[in-house]
């Protein structure tokens, strides 16, 4: 009985802590993500009244793709917002 209580709580044990390091990378990863997704929608939004005209209601920003290298998150929205408006 001892043993099997002992495998049990480390069972418990390595849950625990594989639970709190994905919560860890999970915190130190969101703001980056927002941030993203901010800049992104601010290219967005330029990119749309560029080809609309700035007296324009814009629609709403979708979720920032994944960045490719050599590029920036304002940079993909502003291009995505260009080929929204000429739609």
């Amino acid at each position: 009985l001892f043993i099997i209580f002992s495998i049990k709580v480390r069972m418990m044990k390595k849950n625990i802590t594989i639970k709190f390091i994905l919560l860890f990378i999970l915190l130190v990863f969101s703001p980056k993500i927002y941030a993203n997704q901010n800049e992104f929608c601010a290219g967005f939004t330029e990119g749309y009244k560029a080809v609309k005209g700035d007296m324009v209601i814009v629609p709403i920003c979708p979720i920032a793709p994944i960045t490719p290298i050599g590029s920036t998150a304002y940079r993909e929205g502003l291009k995505r917002g260009m080929a929204r408006a000429a739609r």
